[in-house]
């Protein structure tokens, strides 16, 4: 299994064809789909499951991520250039 994080985002869609077309499918998706539209980017990709970031977190923290991860792509940023919250930062 790999982890793509940001994987709704413009460029982690893009990746997650990619590995698609690799025939890769065995994919965490990690992402904060919110009230955006980020969800079109997913229509017609193909990922084992979805954890929203938070979700994701707290898995992490607790050592309860899957046994068999290959690997780990982090593409998940806030791309706004006029954010202010430090703390979303």
């Amino acid at each position: 299994m790999y982890i793509l994080t940001g994987g709704a985002g413009f460029i982690g869609s893009v990746f997650l064809h990619h590995l698609n077309s690799l025939g890769i499918d065995d994919i965490l998706l990690v992402d904060n789909l919110g009230k955006s539209e980020k969800w079109k980017n997913l229509h017609g990709k193909r990922y084992a499951d979805y954890l929203h970031k938070s979700d994701f977190l707290k898995r992490l923290e607790s050592g309860n991520l899957p046994d068999n991860v290959k690997g780990i792509v982090h593409l998940g940023a806030c791309s706004a250039t006029t954010e202010s919250d430090a703390e979303y930062m």
